[in-house]
């Protein structure tokens, strides 16, 4: 921060000391243009004129500009510290510029010209108002400036404007005099406002195009920082979830865990060999299903062939049996074929679904919830149909993103249940009508054929 604030007094006083370094190597210049006066009047030629106007144009602008720059870095520094109202940063930029100038005029013998310097000075300033002069924008602010400063310097030469006190230093009296003199006050004139009226324009369209564009980053910066905040919620609903299946995965490990306590006891008291060789198989048997759970949940990709039937029977373990007003039927086809599956990770997304069924508004009595399981070609479809109040059809789209939810829960369960089920070369689809229901078909590929096939609601 230290290193920054030098930088912009360093800015600031080579902005001011250029100003001053141009002046004095520039004093020479002046001469040329006096000459080109004189030549015009010896040669009656008001093409002379031109080029003097446009060299005192251009040296009075490049001056200007300069010293605006370092007027306006300087009023950065200080609005860094005591933030100045609009007239009060008028009224200092109006001032360090006019003695920077006036300065100039009297040691380095430069002309200046107050009126269209200080007039051009208001214009750069209205152009830029949208800018925070807390801030410095040195390339936006050099454009603007010169091009405003340039385009008010050549209604110094011009005969219409005198009446108004412009032009009164002895440059641009000399070009009008000898304008006057070769009857060329039109041609002052139409030259003057030739390159005025284009110039101004043309700075006016430039401020105009650097405040959109300022105001398309800031709303990129903006949007960047949602999205950023979105994907750290998204982030933190992701932990939460992968919380919730630890917690799942913990409950479940206490079945086996209470086979294994409980045979663990019998042993001591039993005498019978055989029985203890059906209890060491049975607590091998629940050690090896604890390891598999453990894998599948630690393991994305650890799969192992299941029956259909004991993926559905996890499920049913899971449904809150005390509420009266929910009722839930399972209608499983025989002889389903095997699926080759995670399977902590696939029934976690087949809960999900339920619970979504559950907590789903109804008009209804009774909650009644259908999970049906029919044979397909190469696979098997779950069917988990509720009597709800249904989804819109432009929500239906919109249920698959993470946080979006109709229920107000996480929004989180139906994305990870579509992300597993794909995971696992399945399809999940969701049909729905208002005030009728919804159905949820999960197809997964049976553990010979993994060939995807898509399909209805129904049998």
């Amino acid at each position: 921060m230290k290193n920054k604030d030098n930088m912009i007094y360093i800015r600031t006083f080579s902005f001011i000391v250029i100003g001053f370094v141009f002046s004095f190597f520039t004093s020479s210049l002046w001469f040329n243009v006096i000459v080109k006066i004189r030549e015009a009047i010896y040669t009656g030629d008001s093409g002379h004129l031109i080029l003097a106007s446009a060299y005192s144009s251009i040296l009075f602008s490049i001056q200007s500009t300069l010293f605006f720059l370092g007027t306006i870095s300087l009023l950065s520094i200080i609005n860094k510290k005591h933030q100045m109202s609009h007239i009060k940063t008028y009224v200092f930029v109006i001032v360090v510029f006019s003695i920077l100038n006036r300065i100039v005029e009297v040691f380095f013998i430069v002309p200046w010209e107050p009126i269209t310097m200080i007039v051009g000075l208001f214009a750069t300033m209205i152009l830029l108002k949208e800018q925070d002069y807390s801030s410095f924008e040195f390339i936006q602010t050099t454009i603007i400036a010169i091009q405003v400063f340039f385009a008010f310097q050549w209604l110094n030469i011009m005969p219409t404007f005198s009446f108004l006190q412009i032009g009164q230093s002895d440059i641009s009296m000399s070009i009008k005099i000898a304008g006057e003199y070769l009857k060329s006050e039109s041609v002052l004139n139409f030259i003057g406002f030739s390159f005025f009226l284009p110039f101004t324009f043309l700075a006016s369209i430039t401020a105009s195009l650097f405040m959109i564009y300022a105001h398309n980053i800031l709303i990129l910066e903006e949007n960047y920082k949602k999205e950023r905040d979105i994907q750290l919620i998204k982030s933190k609903a992701m932990e939460n979830r992968i919380y919730q299946e630890i917690k799942s995965l913990a409950h479940d490990l206490k079945t086996p865990l209470v086979t294994i306590k409980g045979l663990n006891s019998l042993i001591p008291i039993c005498n019978n060999k055989d029985k203890l060789i059906e209890y060491s198989e049975r607590i091998e048997g629940a050690i090896t299903k604890m390891g598999e759970m453990i894998s599948s949940f630690l393991y994305e990709e650890s799969r192992q062939k299941l029956k259909v039937e004991e993926l559905i029977q996890y499920i049913q373990a899971q449904i809150p049996i005390e509420d009266e007003f929910l009722n839930v039927d399972i209608d499983l086809e025989t002889q389903l074929p095997l699926i080759y599956v995670n399977k902590v990770r696939v029934v976690r997304a087949l809960i999900n679904i339920v619970e979504n069924a559950i907590v789903v508004p109804c008009i209804h009595k009774f909650k009644h919830i259908i999970i049906k399981v029919r044979k397909v070609e190469g696979g098997v479809k779950i069917y988990i149909y509720d009597n709800g109040i249904g989804i819109k059809p432009s929500d239906l789209e919109k249920i698959w993103e993470i946080g979006y939810s109709t229920c107000k829960t996480s929004g989180l369960g139906l994305p990870f249940a579509k992300q597993i089920i794909e995971d696992h070369n399945g399809i999940i689809s969701i049909e729905s009508k208002l005030e009728e229901g919804t159905c949820v078909t999960i197809y997964l590929p049976s553990a010979n054929d993994i060939k995807n096939k898509r399909g209805d609601c129904g049998e």
